[in-house]
């Protein structure tokens, strides 16, 4: 069969014009459309700075657990995190011409969400001691043998005893398996610097647990 005729759909489901030829004297076949799913981030986010919703969505999916594990394991806070996930998205999705490819997406998010969370730590600081204090208030008022907290518990306690650069930096390694490199890129430190931040965070982390079980032993021996 001959062909008629070439037409250009352009129907924007990612953004993309695509072009589809087809075939005198049967139906119209469908236009081809480009799936967000296997576009890359970089690819998603300039469809981002053509206010594309869907290909926002995309980077959403993808991000959205990641930033706000980072932000909780900073912060200590469930509905810290949130709002500060929230924020990191509006930013994102407000100011995504700011991004200029001079590091990858990835990168380029983390750092985002690294500022943000120190900066909100820095702000609401006095009221995450407050809930802290509540905290240990409650804990005072149950029975006198109370359950010990359970490991995700005490290891969010342990973590918010680092200093920040040893928290972000462990916790970008630890929980979102980044490479040194990668995490270099993000807080903007040389990759020997965040080695060295790692080994101080894991040695503080260790005396603490030693001074917790030493803390412990005592107890059982009163």
């Amino acid at each position: 069969m001959e062909i008629a005729k070439t037409k250009i759909w352009e129907k924007k489901t990612a953004g993309i014009a695509v072009n589809k030829t087809h075939r005198a004297g049967g139906a119209s076949a469908p236009p081809i459309y480009m799936e967000y799913p296997i576009l890359n981030d970089e690819q998603l986010i300039d469809l981002v700075m053509k206010q594309d919703q869907q290909a926002f969505k995309e980077i959403f999916g993808r991000y959205s657990k990641k930033i706000f594990n980072l932000a909780f394991s900073y912060v200590g806070d469930y509905h810290y995190a949130e709002e500060i996930t929230q924020d990191i998205f509006v930013t994102i999705y407000g100011k995504s011409s700011s991004f200029k490819k001079t590091s990858s997406f990835s990168t380029w998010i983390y750092r985002i969400a690294v500022n943000a969370s120190v900066s909100h730590l820095r702000k609401h600081k006095k009221d995450l001691m407050l809930c802290d204090m509540e905290s240990a208030e409650d804990l005072s008022e149950e029975p006198i043998v109370p359950e010990p907290p359970d490991r995700k518990e005490t290891a969010n306690i342990l973590l918010k005893s680092l200093p920040e650069s040893q928290r972000m930096a462990f916790i970008l390694s630890q929980k979102d398996n980044l490479k040194y490199k990668e995490i270099s890129a993000i807080m903007k430190i040389s990759e020997k610097a965040v080695e060295s931040l790692i080994y101080r965070a894991r040695e503080n982390l260790r005396r603490s647990i030693r001074e917790m079980k030493s803390s412990e032993t005592l107890k059982e021996n009163l």
